[in-house]
């Protein structure tokens, strides 16, 4: 296991998000009564169980459902990219992707074809929200994948049947406070209990090369949640 697999674990989610977000993200759909949420995090999950929904969470990483499970989330472990077969039972289809490693047109037809005919269906994906420096580009296309423009996502989103009643884009502190910051400590924690060999020099540098990257070029992409009406 590598460095930064290790610190992911340490963490309350594998990605840049903050609950102000999930909050924000969740009043846009309206008044939802169940729903089942595919992602990194239990943050908002919990935060669909306090709005009163009855929630299903679906992690593929087995330390994440175990942690949602103790904090009293109904949760299940699922192949990555895996949907849960009852995911059509649920008002709200959350999906918390990063970078489609086949297409955004297969993502959004994988989720038309699930989600129950009406229902919404938020679906998050890292795009670029600018046309992006060809330094930026280069980083982003070789540290996370094939980013598509917000949108393209939007067009494709169309295309594929769904309603596109609106979108957000994570703002600057969902990278720099919520996830950087407290990524880089946990980093340092690390250092402190093992002290610094080859394996974590490599992996820090790697980090803070992103955690730069961002701070440079933060206009330029984030995340960006959908809200899709089935």
């Amino acid at each position: 296991m590598n460095l930064i697999s290790v610190l992911y674990g340490q963490m309350e989610r594998s990605s840049a998000g903050s609950a102000g977000t999930t909050e924000q993200v969740l009043r846009m759909c309206g008044g939802c009564k169940s729903a089942l949420y595919i992602g990194d995090e239990a943050v908002t999950p919990l935060a669909m169980k306090a709005r009163g929904m009855s929630v299903r969470a679906a992690f593929s990483e087995l330390p994440r459902a175990e942690a949602a499970r103790a904090a009293g989330i109904d949760a299940v472990s699922v192949q990555r990219f895996e949907l849960p077969d009852d995911a059509a039972d649920y008002d709200l289809l959350w999906y918390g992707g990063a970078v489609e490693f086949d297409s955004v047109a297969q993502r959004l037809r994988q989720l038309k074809d699930a989600c129950r005919k009406g229902g919404i269906v938020v679906y998050r994906t890292l795009c670029w929200l600018i046309d992006p420096s060809p330094d930026t580009r280069t980083f982003v296309t070789r540290r996370f994948g094939a980013v598509q423009p917000l949108d393209t996502v939007l067009r494709t989103a169309r295309e594929t049947g769904f309603g596109v009643q609106d979108f957000y884009i994570a703002p600057r502190t969902d990278w720099t406070t919520e996830f950087y910051s407290k990524l880089m400590n946990a980093a340092k924690a690390y250092a402190d209990d093992h002290g610094e060999d080859t394996v974590y020099t490599a992996g820090i540098g790697e980090l803070q090369k992103e955690a730069d990257m961002f701070e440079l070029h933060s206009e330029e992409y984030s995340y960006v949640y959908y809200i899709l009406k089935g």
